[in-house]
């Protein structure tokens, strides 16, 4: 849906100054609501530049998603759940607004969401998830399994693969996988998965995939401080293809890997998972709470938990929860 805020983004220029009532009046919004806008924009971390003299240009080419566009792409892609496809400008969480949905009734198997910035996107183990708007891939996807909830063991990982895979034919980029969610490039964080289940009866199981993958982060020495992070323009080989197609293609991958997980669950992809493990064959540190173990990677076995070799010898398997993984070295 085209809003003001998207159409002023549209409006601004990377080659020229305009002032508050130049887009005022090419826009036929009143000056107050522009300026919020620009205030809000700059806050979000849009690449802006203020003279001081209420004079914005943009400091590089930003485009929002178009419509007409996405719709293009995803024939293209041949993603089988175009018509329910919903594009926001922002929200809260695309994860929680599609849950808002089911709790309002509505069949959300293959209905995604996508939004150009999230107020208050979700991650791990309640982290936040939040990049500069128009910038970034963030989208949530749900899915209905004939399956319990205990079955469903391992559908990150999953989806992980099918992200990581889509990534790397796009771009070029070394996309990996570091257990249990995370996309992971050159020893930094590229994305993250968050699986929401919903046990809708004892064997059916509703999920709502959420995912956000930094494509191109203007303050990315800024962004996410605590982490090493990174975003795919820095990875790329050649010219990034275009916000539109990548949403395309990974939502089409994604929808894909998501149908192969209902009829064959991880052990499918428990091979190309472990391909991509960031992890494999390196010293690895799990911690949870005051506990704290260090092995060596040895990928994932068919349920999906994570697998550590120690100096002994023996290898013990370890589940997500509330435990985490980060590399030694």
């Amino acid at each position: 849906m085209t809003t003001d805020r998207s159409r002023l983004v549209r409006a601004l220029r990377e080659e020229e100054f305009q002032t508050v009532a130049q887009l005022s009046a090419a826009l036929q919004i009143d000056e107050a609501t522009v300026a919020e806008h620009l205030q809000r924009l700059e806050q979000d971390g849009l690449p802006l530049q203020n003279d001081g003299d209420f004079h914005f240009k943009l400091l590089e080419s930003i485009t929002p998603i178009d419509q007409d566009g996405l719709d293009d792409e995803l024939q293209k892609a041949a993603f089988p759940y175009a018509q329910h496809v919903e594009i926001l400008d922002t929200v809260d969480s695309t994860s929680d607004w599609l849950s808002r949905q089911q709790s309002g009734g509505v069949d959300i198997h293959g209905k995604a969401c996508i939004t150009e910035f999230q107020s208050a996107g979700r991650g791990r183990r309640g982290r936040n998830w939040r990049g500069s708007p128009y910038c970034h891939l963030m989208f949530s996807m749900g899915w209905c399994f004939q399956k319990e909830a205990v079955e469903m063991t391992g559908l990150s990982l999953s989806v992980g693969v099918a992200v990581a895979d889509s990534l790397r034919n796009l771009s070029g980029a070394p996309v990996g996988l570091k257990w249990p969610n995370d996309l992971w490039c050159c020893d930094r964080k590229l994305g993250g998965i968050l699986v929401d289940l919903n046990t809708v009866s004892k064997a059916d199981t509703c999920a709502i995939v959420g995912i956000g993958i930094n494509l191109h982060e203007p303050g990315l020495e800024h962004f996410d401080p605590g982490q090493p992070v990174t975003d795919l323009a820095s990875n790329v080989q050649g010219e990034l293809p275009s916000r539109t197609m990548i949403i395309a293609v990974v939502m089409t991958a994604v929808a894909r890997g998501l149908d192969r997980f209902g009829q064959h669950q991880f052990g499918c992809d428990r091979d190309r998972f472990n391909a991509l493990d960031v992890f494999a064959g390196r010293k690895v540190r799990a911690n949870s709470g005051e506990t704290s173990l260090e092995g060596i990677g040895q990928g994932a076995d068919e349920l999906g938990r994570y697998c550590l070799c120690f100096s002994n010898g023996s290898v013990e398997t370890i589940i997500s929860g509330d435990l985490s993984l980060s590399l030694v070295d």
